[in-house]
């Protein structure tokens, strides 16, 4: 029987995410191929318990017969003896628990020859749905890059606008700065010391400009794009 890996995902929804009618088609595909996936794995997980419904049965009775063995050969051991000893007694080869375990075998035999005969299937069955599973799980996975893409694309745009807000401020700066040099190179006193001042004051800005590394923003979007296509970065 195949095993199963899925794709860990985390149910996370934000509350600014958009109603199914506001999903760009990247975000729509993605809703579809997340339904596609929750459909594959109830097909997977519905025929993975047929199929150990049927295993358990088959794997019992080899367990009752791997048992029958040591007590029939317990019970073969005993009546040596008994033969060796003269036959004193009644015959300790016939032993009651043997019997009993011999009974509730031939009372299983049905159940275990269905199980046997209609295991095949139900094992292709369950490999069409692990393929259907992984098949879809790809599907989403493609539909997730593109959403982290257009997500990405909008944030990039936000970023821009934030950049050019702080290089107008830098620009302003130096343009004070040009004149202060301008002024120092006409010699105009204290001038050459304030240019120097503004270049230091620029140059700590930047850096003392920052922010901490985030290694979890990004996952955290996948994983909640896995359940949730409206979800967004916070």
């Amino acid at each position: 029987m195949a095993d199963l890996h899925t794709l860990p995902c985390l149910p996370w929804r934000t509350k600014a995410a958009p109603q199914p009618d506001e999903l760009t088609p990247g975000r729509h595909r993605l809703r579809q191929t997340i339904a596609l996936v929750d459909r594959a794995r109830r097909d997977t997980e519905a025929a993975a318990e047929q199929l150990h419904r049927l295993t358990d049965v088959i794997g019992e009775d080899d367990r009752l017969q791997a048992r029958l063995l040591e007590l029939m050969s317990r019970d073969q051991a005993a009546r040596g003896e008994w033969i060796a000893g003269g036959r004193i007694g009644r015959d300790p080869g016939d032993a009651a628990d043997t019997r009993a375990l011999n009974n509730k075998i031939l009372a299983m035999g049905d159940e275990v020859a269905a199980a046997k005969a209609t295991l095949p299937a139900k094992e292709q069955v369950h490999r069409d749905a692990v393929s259907r599973l992984v098949a879809a799980q790809a599907e989403r996975g493609a539909a997730i890059a593109v959403v982290a893409v257009e997500l990405c694309a909008e944030l990039a745009s936000e970023l821009t606008t934030l950049l050019n807000t702080a290089l107008t401020v830098e620009a302003t700066i130096r343009s004070v700065l040009d004149a202060i040099s301008e002024s120092a190179s006409r010699g105009e006193p204290g001038m050459g010391g304030a240019a120097e001042r503004v270049t230091s004051i620029i140059r700590r800005a930047r850096e003392e400009a920052g922010v901490p590394r985030d290694d979890k923003s990004g996952r955290r979007l996948l994983d909640a794009l896995c359940n949730d296509p409206g979800a967004t970065l916070t």
